[in-house]
């Protein structure tokens, strides 16, 4: 997570080192005056207390809580289940459920709530001494929940505390122990904040109605509002029962015993409620004796002004608290026996008699057989009802409105207790709620919570209430159809059993409340990342369906729900004697990318790095200024710029300076094929400096996909098993194949034949000896001498240099090269085939730049008619090297599509309203595509060359315009564009919506601009206007690479980066994007880093009117 990504905002202002220390001394320092003032007054007549720790008055000073901005309707959602009516309102005594889908999870809910919380209470992060948070629903069994939340506390790494784990008693657990940190004598005099979140999920079946999602975060010190005035006011139950647990990794939803998990839930109230009630006995007559009351109260189910229970359901709330009159009637009916005196029935309360009499039946009966006793429920219901809605009916509000949230329930319950009877101005000092938490497994806690009129005025039940607002905010809330938690619950199935990398598709970021941090994606390394939303933004309209294009496809294409045992994969095919031919068939075309490579232009090292992909991924700048002899091969072109000005007029423009033509390239680096692979060193020169490159690439992409060990430089380890080598084909693209090799070869021909065999230095002298004699003055001017000096210079810079030893040769006479023939003949594609022994289909295709896109749509071709298992798409230009450099170079000039800018921040600026041209690049691809059988078979086989499914080519569209040799037809352009969208749409079922909302798009963007109408990017982003409209172009995000690539003509390292991106779930940034381009309109232009996406589009175009399309997906598409 970036540091503004998690921003803290005002509460995060100045973390000083310095400030952290003045207020944990501020705090110290108080500590003895919070003691005096805050302890309790001493009746004269009362003896004085045993215990001490009343004085710290430690409890909750502040609540604050989440829940999701959508929900279901427990009466519609009864109708939609087609259950009787009164199902889930009264026979669970449930209003509404909480909707989560998979862009929160208990991360993002925890970062909400502990946000809100700092800001809304304006606590300094430095403040805060221990965070603990309770939990059941993991997503990572390592990495606890608390640890995320620490980018929330910047310049604060002193915080004690960790993620606790017992089902829906973490919270309490966590709790309990901030209780006892706070009222330590070790306490250092900050706050503690306790966390409890959770996402109820279940599967299909009568317990989906009790789902929920919800988080609450609790400020923890002393002198609070709500106290734990005494720790002995607590009791704790534990047992080993199997009543509710989650065995099965592989799944969300946990396996429940239901009738066992409320009889655990029964006994464990039973234990902690009978020795609570003890104990609180024990304490009232140790302060009573020796006072002017002289028989101490007994505590019963109407003693407390509250209570507070943890909340499955609310009907199970309402019938645990009837119990509690069962368990007083037969507490008294113990006590009266062997304890209580007849002086102290009579001061019983009124009334108490008759319902001892009326439950006489039961104060003999075993206690387990009272569990499932219909008649004694409904005589319990009748009466504790007026008591239940006395001192439960504020508490269990919230939990109603929201569902089951796991360990948050009980503080729900605690911060609706707060909202709505502190709201009202009812909870006062004095009184006193009884708090029941319960978690499967089983651990249970039943401890006394006192309302106070704290000293410090920071903190109050008023400030609470209002900070809370829960009672509108649940009102606020978006209602939707019951539909949407099935799709939510099976969309967070999905993103369970996905693996990584993972996008989250539901709902999307428009429909959150603001302020709510939501999970960006999951990255090839598991590594979750997180935003928030604005709190300033604007909530989308409620009139669409909450779920997306996406999440409504995947539901139509359900057709058969899931079992939950783990074993997830339905064998729609393949089953014993009913093998479905039409999905085989869709298997066995289905294309898949299992290899890739990239080798990228570097002047200071190696073509192919290791790193290569991190740095493409990264936007690492590859272009940098040309040497001083290029520059002055192209000024020896003599370069004219045609010109076409208003009113038909042609203007001819001639290049004279270093100034008008191109300084700054992406120059290929070394690439040695006998090192590296073992070529031998006659076949590598049989190879002009394109193949060797695409060679090399072909050849990381076989290592990248598992074919080939490529362990050492030993031939045999790059070639293919024989099982594989004749179902493998390759096909190779590049925009000047054997152009390198033919031109250089016709170059070193001439130059051998003309002055420059001849020393540059004696004839730049003559030349201006000659120029002197000219002169009228006999002396020539201060630029000619300035540019002589930069002609010396670049003669020596010439000789000294790589040229210097070719310059040598030049000067014997020509010999013709006998592996001319080869290097013009035999291209990239047979040179692979040869040395990785791939015998399947072998060609080569010229798109120009959309060579790379259209060579791959043709292997996906060869693999859906069969005429191939997988193909190795190859592809390498040198169009920044010293032999085609002075002629590109020039070409390009002279159309106006390159730039002169000298800086590469001025001129690598893609989309920017102040880009000139493009710049020339180098480089290679490599990309092997798999039909998915194939790869399925190569995985189930041990091998020691591992691999993996990196993405999924779902489809591809290559034309041609038919328009003219160098522009671009937008028109043609938007209608090949829409067509392929409809022609996904119709195959796949992914409209354009879904790819705007979970896809990038790798633009081919040149930086071309002679005018706006005419600019590479303005036809571009016309034409996505055109077929996506203005709505959802504003939500896709827009990527290139050659703003720091250059321009490698024919290898599209975009395809490359497409496959990466789904895998890292990163973008790289457009560089140097500082000025919009009003004639482009609103662009989401990438910035770089962490970036959920599903889909890659990627749009190619080529001189001579080539158009290619292709749709990338990650692996785990659905």
């Amino acid at each position: 997570m970036s540091s503004k990504t998690l921003a803290v905002g005002a509460v995060a202002g100045a973390l000083a080192t310095h400030t952290a220390r003045r207020l944990r001394s501020a705090s110290l320092g108080s500590r003895s005056e919070l003691d005096n003032n805050t302890s309790p007054r001493k009746s004269s007549s009362a003896a004085t207390p045993t215990f001490a720790p009343m004085a710290k008055n430690v409890g909750i000073l502040a609540v604050e809580v989440y829940t999701p901005s959508t929900f279901v309707s427990q009466t519609k959602l009864e109708e939609h289940s087609g259950v009787s009516a009164g199902r889930y309102t009264i026979g669970l005594g449930q209003d509404g459920l909480g909707v989560c889908g998979d862009c929160e999870d208990v991360n993002s809910l925890s970062l909400t709530v502990v946000h809100s919380l700092l800001e809304k209470y304006d606590i300094d992060p430095s403040e805060v001494g221990r965070l603990e948070v309770g939990t059941e629903t993991l997503v990572d069994k390592s990495k606890s929940t608390k640890t995320i939340l620490m980018d929330l506390f910047p310049n604060n790494t002193d915080i004690e505390g960790a993620t606790i784990i017992n089902a829906c008693y973490g919270g309490t657990a966590a709790l309990l122990n901030a209780f006892t940190w706070v009222e330590s004598d070790g306490w250092d005099g900050r706050y503690a904040i306790v966390v409890a979140a959770d996402i109820a999920a279940y599967a299909r079946g009568p317990a989906r109605p009790t789902c929920g999602a919800g988080a609450v975060a609790v400020l923890i010190g002393r002198d609070a509002p709500l106290a734990f005035s005494d720790p002995r006011e607590r009791t704790t139950h534990a047992a080993n029962v199997w009543d509710f647990f989650k065995p099965d990794h592989t799944v969300e939803y946990p396996t429940v015993d239901g009738a066992l998990s409320q009889v655990c839930y029964y006994r464990a109230l039973e234990d902690c409620y009978n020795r609570f009630a003890d104990k609180l006995d024990k304490i009232s007559e140790t302060t009573t004796k020796g006072s002017v009351k002289e028989v101490a109260e007994h505590f019963d189910a109407e003693s407390a002004d509250y209570f507070v229970f943890h909340s499955p359901y609310n009907k199970l709330v309402q019938k645990s608290y009837a119990r509690l009159f069962l368990l007083d009637a037969r507490r008294r009916h113990e006590k009266g026996i062997s304890f209580h005196r007849e002086e102290e029935k009579k001061e019983t309360k009124e009334g108490v008699e008759d319902s001892d009499e009326i439950l006489a039946a039961w104060l003999t009966k075993p206690i387990e057989e009272t569990y499932s006793d219909k008649a004694l429920e409904a005589t319990l219901k009748k009466l504790s009802s007026s008591s239940f809605k006395q001192r439960l009916t504020d508490s269990n509000a919230a939990s109603k409105a929201i569902g089951n949230t796991y360990t948050a329930s009980v503080f729900f319950g605690l911060a609706s207790l707060i909202d709505r009877a502190g709201g009202r101005g009812e909870l006062t000092p004095g009184k006193k709620a009884v708090v029941f938490s319960y978690g499967s497994g089983a651990l249970a806690t039943m401890y006394r919570l006192h309302v106070r009129e704290p000293v410090q005025t920071r903190f109050s039940i008023d400030r609470m209430a209002k900070a809370l607002s829960l009672t509108e905010r649940l009102t606020s809330r978006e209602e939707v159809h019951p539909s949407e938690l099935d799709h939510a619950l099976e969309t967070r199935a999905r993103m369970h059993r996905a693996g990584a990398p993972y996008s989250p598709v539901y709902p999307t970021t428009g429909r959150l409340f603001p302020g709510t941090y939501y999970l960006n994606g999951i990255d090839l390394k598991w590594t979750r990342t997180y935003s928030r939303v604005p709190l300033d933004a604007k909530m989308e309209p409620h009139e669409t369906s909450l779920a997306p294009p996406i999440v409504l496809r995947l539901a139509k294409r359900d057709e058969v729900s899931c079992p939950v045992t783990g074993k997830l994969e339905v064998l729609s095919s393949a089953q014993e004697g009913h093998s479905d031919l039409h999905t085989e068939a869709k298997k066995r075309v289905a294309c898949v990318i299992t290899g890739i490579s990239a080798g990228l232009p570097r002047t200071d090292g190696k073509v192919f790095e290791s790193d290569n992909l991190d740095r493409l991924v990264r936007g690492d700048q590859c272009i940098a200024p040309i040497s001083g002899s290029i520059k002055m091969a192209m000024l020896d072109k003599n370069i004219v710029q045609v010109k076409k000005l208003p009113g038909g007029k042609i203007q001819r423009v001639p290049f004279k300076t270093e100034k008008d033509i191109a300084s700054i390239a992406a120059v290929m680096g070394t690439v040695n094929l006998t090192a590296a692979y073992g070529v031998p060193p006659g076949l590598a020169e049989t190879m002009d400096i394109a193949a060797q490159v695409a060679v090399a690439a072909g050849m990381e992409a076989l290592k990248s996909a598992g074919l080939v060990s490529g362990k050492s430089n030993s031939p045999e380890e790059w070639k293919l098993p024989e099982r594989y080598r004749d179902t493998t084909g390759v096909v190779y693209a590049s925009s000047f194949p054997a152009m390198d090799a033919a031109v250089g070869e016709v170059m070193k021909y001439l130059q051998s034949k003309t002055v420059a065999a001849a020393d540059s230095a004696r004839l730049i002298a003559a030349l201006r000896s000659r120029l002197i004699r000219a002169s009228h003055d006999r002396e020539i001017s201060d630029d000619d001498e300035a540019a002589f000096a930069r002609l010396l210079s670049r003669a020596k810079e010439t000789e000294e240099g790589p040229l210097g030893e070719e310059i040598t040769q030049l000067s014997k006479p020509y010999q013709f090269d006998r592996k001319f023939l080869f290097r013009v003949l035999v291209l990239g594609n047979a040179q692979l085939a040869q040395l990785a022994g791939c015998r399947g289909p072998n060609t080569q295709t010229n798109a120009a730049c959309a060579g790379t896109t259209q060579a791959i749509a043709m292997a996906q071709d060869m693999l859906i008619s069969g005429r191939a298992e997988r193909l190795v798409v190859i592809a390498g230009d040198n169009a920044s090297g010293d032999t085609l450099m002075p002629w590109l170079g020039s070409g390009f000039r002279a159309l106006g599509a390159a730039t002169a800018c000298e800086a590469v921040e001025d001129a690598a600026c893609p989309f920017d309203r102040r880009r000139s041209g493009m710049i020339l690049g180098s480089g290679a691809i490599g990309m092997v595509l798999e039909t998915e059988t194939s790869c399925q078979e190569r995985l189930k086989i041990t091998s020691s060359n591992p691999f993996s499914m990196k993405a999924r080519l779902l489809a591809t569209q290559y034309s041609n315009s038919a328009y003219h040799g160098a522009a671009l037809d937008r028109k043609h352009i938007a209608s090949e564009m829409k067509r392929f969208l409809a022609d996904i749409e119709l195959i796949h079922g992914i409209g354009k919506a879904e790819i705007a909302t979970h896809g990038v798009y790798f633009s081919h963007e040149t930086s071309t601009h002679a005018s706006d109408a005419s600019s590479c990017a303005g036809n571009e982003i016309a034409a996505l206007r055109e077929a996506f409209g203005d709505e959802l172009l504003s939500k896709l995000l827009i990527l290139n690479t050659k703003g720091f690539t250059g321009h490698p003509m024919g290898v599209s390292f975009e395809d490359v980066c497409a496959v990466e991106v789904l895998l890292r779930q990163t973008v790289p940034p457009v560089p140097n994007y500082k000025e919009k381009d009003a004639y482009l309109g609103e662009l989401k232009i990438s910035k770089g880093g962490p970036y959920a996406c599903r889909y890659a589009l990627r749009f190619a175009a080529g001189f001579g009117s080539q158009v290619a399309f292709a749709l990338y997906a990650t692996a785990q598409y659905e």
